[in-house]
């Protein structure tokens, strides 16, 4: 029975138990999100003892080497001294500092030793402060030396300021490993590519068009580069040149906020004038950056006109001057999308969704990369919440008890890739069950709602009514909507006082928590 120190305590881990279920037993507090090795939220480092190899696959070699590893993958072989993991910043310097406008600018950064990238990917950037944000990687590892970031001055922000006002050449500035899959595909050199950007989204644009091009890629490529002012076109001469440079490449500068713009631009928003343009994305590559909403509505018109969910790439951002300790952003107060009384009827008034959902989540509870997400919860209980959510949000009908999508998912870190990954195992489902195309997109439609409230880079609080509460022990609280016990699966009513897990927003009803009371904090 190996043993594991960690922080002064000790915890013993039993038969075929991973260090991560150790903890928590035994009332270790170490962060956890996907419980699958998807989402690295629960590394850490072994100073002591054997790590088996299944612990560290998907890490970086240099963090295999210095001993970190994942605790939900790792089952002990020996005992083991952890330790939590230390900064994973690096401290480089900034090479240049140039406005290519009063209100952007372009950082070139030297790159880490043994550091790697993709053009289009991203790197996290933090300041003295603490303060970290994500910035796009525009320049092209095959040809460039310096890693290169277009960054926007933010009117009260933590970071741009910061950047503009403070930082200079031969500054320290400390990074993170780029991530992101908003990349050039190398498979798909004949196909053509549609990229729509807004502002600064033009810079993993950039990095993708450079990448394509130097690959010599042999399909026809369209760039609508979109702003409502024309000094935020802030690359336009350089791509006209590369415009003359490559037949096959093809700039459409777009002004939102003229209706007289310059010869050679167009008038309006660059996702609006590209979809009107190009009415048959079927065999397309399609990327968007730029602002969430634009980025998020494009992803649904782009799967209307023909493009596979697995052919859209997104790189989206929100303007946001929070700092760390500051709390997130809620959500919308739009919680569902109006009722479909048409697709209700297509998917047999709830018998084929039924047959979808069934072997949907016999898929499901199957697959390594999402069975963990459903852990201590039965098939047939997922089946049933997510065929009364579904009626409901398709007939209007209040028969759903449950927690609204955010909360729900509160604790799971998703990304992007994972969502798409999800819902291209339900549009199998749905297509195999002889669904219509044309319902398969509006159902796609439905559930693409709900990405901005799931896919999240880290854990966040479940809220309750205006509180958020935190993610450990056991709290008490009246309930101001209806909802079903997670133990008995009985109805709660409004007004009826529950306890429930802070971590994983599991509901006791009245009945079921007595046994938890003395835990409540």
């Amino acid at each position: 029975m190996p043993y594991l120190k960690y922080q002064g305590k000790e915890v013993f881990a039993r038969k075929d138990e991973n260090v991560l279920d150790a903890m928590l037993r035994s009332g270790v507090d170490i962060p956890f999100s996907c419980r699958s090795g998807v989402c690295h939220i629960c590394v850490q480092r072994c100073t002591q003892g054997e790590i088996p190899p299944l612990a560290q696959n998907g890490l970086r070699p240099e963090l295999r080497e210095q001993g970190y590893f994942m605790t939900c993958k790792c089952v002990p072989l020996t005992d083991m001294e952890i330790v939590p993991p230390s900064d994973l910043f690096t401290t480089t310097l900034v090479h240049s500092k140039e406005l290519l406008t009063p209100k952007i600018c372009k950082l070139l950064i030297e790159p880490p030793q043994d550091f790697t990238y993709r053009a289009g990917q991203y790197i996290n950037v933090r300041n003295p402060k603490g303060v970290v944000r994500s910035y796009s990687l525009a320049s092209l590892p095959a040809t460039d030396y310096f890693l290169e970031l277009h960054i926007q001055l933010t009117a009260n922000g933590e970071m741009s300021p910061w950047i503009f006002d403070t930082l200079s050449s031969g500054d320290e500035i400390e990074i993170q490993r780029a991530e992101g899959e908003c990349c050039y595909q190398t498979k798909i050199q004949t196909q053509p590519m549609l990229l729509i950007g807004t502002g600064t989204g033009l810079s993993p644009l950039l990095g993708v068009i450079r990448d394509a091009l130097h690959q010599q890629h042999q399909g026809e490529i369209h760039l609508y580069h979109g702003s409502r002012t024309l000094d935020h076109l802030y690359l336009h001469n350089d791509l006209r040149q590369l415009e003359q440079q490559h037949p096959n490449f093809h700039y459409h500068p777009c002004l939102s906020g003229s209706e007289s713009p310059p010869e050679g631009m167009n008038a309006g928003r660059a996702d609006v004038i590209a979809f009107a343009e190009l009415q048959n994305l079927h065999d397309w590559q399609v990327y968007l950056t730029g602002l969430t909403e634009m980025v998020e509505k494009g992803r649904l018109i782009a799967l209307e006109h023909g493009a596979a969910l697995s052919s859209i790439h997104t790189d989206a951002f929100s303007i946001t001057t929070a700092t760390p300790s500051d709390k997130p952003v809620q959500p919308s107060t739009r919680d569902y999308p109006p009722p479909d009384p048409v697709l209700w009827k297509a998917l047999g008034e709830g018998e084929l969704l039924m047959a979808v959902l069934r072997d949907f989540y016999g898929r499901v509870f199957q697959d390594p990369r999402l069975s963990s997400f459903f852990e201590g919860v039965t098939k047939q209980r997922s089946i049933e919440k997510q065929y009364l959510f579904t009626r409901q949000i398709l007939t209007g009908e209040k028969i759903y008890f449950g927690e609204r999508p955010r909360n729900s998912h509160h604790w799971m870190v998703i990304s992007d890739e994972l969502f798409d990954y999800r819902a291209e195992i339900m549009v199998s489902c749905l297509r195999e069950h002889g669904l219509a195309e044309d319902m398969v997109h509006r159902f796609r439609e439905v559930e693409e709602f709900f990405r901005a409230a799931i896919v999240k880079s880290s854990p966040f609080a479940r809220v309750m009514g205006d509180v958020e509460v935190p993610f450990e022990g056991f709290g008490e609280i009246t309930l101001d909507v209806g909802t079903l016990c997670d133990v008995c699966e009985r109805e709660v009513s409004i007004g009826e006082k529950v306890i429930y897990h802070l971590r994983l927003g599991k509901i006791y009803c009245s009945d079921c928590s007595s046994q938890h009371h003395h835990e409540v904090s």
